[in-house]
């Protein structure tokens, strides 16, 4: 099979695996948004800060050192399940014992008993690490599709249930923990492997030597890519995180889909061809070639409509994360088309220089977050889109370093989708203007069908061979 064939093929059952649950997860939140107070919203999205800190060490790297390792023997996967159970426990009591100073910090006694229940998260997390690893290492896209998509609409059920009963935040925690209690137990259902009881230091250093650079990574996009929440927290409160993850979560619908649904197929994808650097500069190319035709028109469409998409999505309470949303809406256009880059990095053996610019990309949204605060929620967001520009041109810079592709080429597949972007943002925000004072439902439908329209249009007058070439590898893919 093609590398081009290989790469569309795993992508769409890694999108699969994300889109299922997206669009589930995506119609509970329209839900709950419309259900519960945007105080209760930023106390669960404080307290998420912290779980995603405890889920990485939890995981320790070691399901990306799983993928990536050439070769895996018993006594590395028994290894690698204890040392995560050990430390799942060890996080667990910590949690519980670290929610009421945590909570005092931020001044919200509501916050000591999210966090709680939060507690049982790494646990769940820790002993799913080495099923997953070895799922995705196998390319079972599709299975871990089915055990997503179950999950999240078991959770969603539950979390709906639980707003309309009025227990607010609790909505949100029971939604979380039930889908990750639920993924579990689907999780051991379709993947045979059991643990022995069994540890090995040395299966155990073979994996944590190259799982402790992922770690430190994943830890320190936390840090840097999680400051924003916590600062709005601790200078206005939950209610302004509120209207800040809000916006968040509206953009990260499109970027789940899009990136969401494709990194976890980069890196065993690449790793499989790390030593042949013509066949990864063209796997770039394609990669570029196919997402900016999605991800171009995806943000800038959504910048456009941002006033209309809120009121009718999520309700006129959320009038605050209308700006927001359109300024992060060019931080995940510019993560979209990147997102690959340190993946890429990392599955060509180099995670060290990973954690070097993602240490740097930290440390520059802290500081610029701490800088944006002073204006509030538009302040953050300006300097969470910055840092992802900016960075966006140095991981490109770094990766062309390795792999010596021509980058004139790369960006050059991004025009026309970027003209046909902006021919439809002006299609769009003109049409809204002459529809001023109707009903938001309206100015929504006309805006996506004008916007759709306009693009398609461009692309037929200046990418058709790019459209031609898209039907012939579904045509590959349906015969196959």
């Amino acid at each position: 099979m093609s590398l081009k064939r290989t790469a569309l093929v795993t992508a769409l059952w890694s999108m699969g695996e994300s889109w299922g649950m997206k669009i589930v997860s995506a119609g509970v939140f329209l839900l709950l948004a419309r259900l519960i107070e945007p105080s209760a919203f930023g106390l669960a999205a404080l307290a998420q800060v912290y779980l995603m800190a405890v889920q990485t060490i939890s995981d320790q790297g070691l399901t990306t050192a799983l993928i990536q390792r050439e070769t895996i023997e018993e006594a590395h996967k028994d290894s690698a399940f204890w040392a995560n159970l050990g430390v799942g426990l060890a996080l667990m009591l910590l949690t519980i014992a670290f929610a009421g100073p945590l909570a005092d910090l931020y001044g919200e006694p509501r916050l000591a008993p999210v966090l709680r229940w939060y507690s049982l998260a790494p646990l769940l997390t820790s002993i799913s690490v080495v099923q997953i690893g070895l799922a995705r290492r196998e390319l079972r896209f599709r299975d871990l599709a089915l055990r997503q998509t179950a999950s999240a609409l078991i959770g969603g059920v539950v979390g709906v249930v639980m707003a309309f009963a009025g227990m607010g935040v609790w909505a949100l925690v029971g939604q979380g923990l039930v889908s990750q209690a639920v993924g579990v137990v689907i999780l051991w259902a379709i993947v045979a492997w059991r643990p022995r009881f069994a540890f090995s230091r040395r299966h155990f250093a073979d994996l944590f030597g190259f799982g402790f650079n992922v770690l430190a990574t994943n830890l320190l996009r936390i840090f840097g890519g999680q400051a924003d929440r916590l600062l709005l927290g601790f200078y206005f409160g939950a209610t302004e995180v509120g209207y800040y993850s809000v916006a968040q979560r509206l953009v990260s619908i499109i970027t789940d889909f899009v990136a969401g649904s494709t990194e976890r197929a980069v890196v065993p994808l690449f790793s499989r061809i790390q030593e042949d650097r013509q066949r990864v500069a063209r796997g770039l190319i394609t990669a570029q070639r196919l997402l900016s035709l999605m991800v171009i028109p995806a943000f800038v469409g959504l910048a456009a409509i941002a006033p209309s998409l809120i009121r009718v999505g999520v309700g006129d309470q959320w009038e605050p994360s209308i700006l927001p949303t359109r300024i992060l809406a060019f931080f995940s256009l510019a993560y979209c088309l990147g997102f690959f880059f340190g993946h890429v990095v990392t599955a060509l053996g180099r995670p060290t220089i990973r954690l070097g610019v993602v240490t740097a990309q930290a440390l520059t949204q802290v500081g610029l977050s701490m800088i944006g605060v002073q204006w509030g929620i538009p302040g953050v967001a300006v300097a969470v889109a910055a840092t992802q520009i900016i960075f966006y041109g140095i991981e490109l810079a770094v990766l062309r370093r390795l792999v010596r592709f021509p980058l004139a080429a790369y960006l050059g597949e991004a025009l026309v989708p970027s003209l046909g972007a902006a021919a439809m943002a002006a299609a769009v925000m003109g049409i809204e203007s002459l529809l001023t004072g109707e009903r938001p439902a309206l100015q929504l439908a006309a805006g996506v069908a004008i916007g759709t329209l306009v693009y398609a249009a461009v692309l037929l007058l200046f990418a058709r061979g790019r459209l031609r070439e898209l039907v012939q590898m579904a045509k590959g893919l349906r015969r196959g």
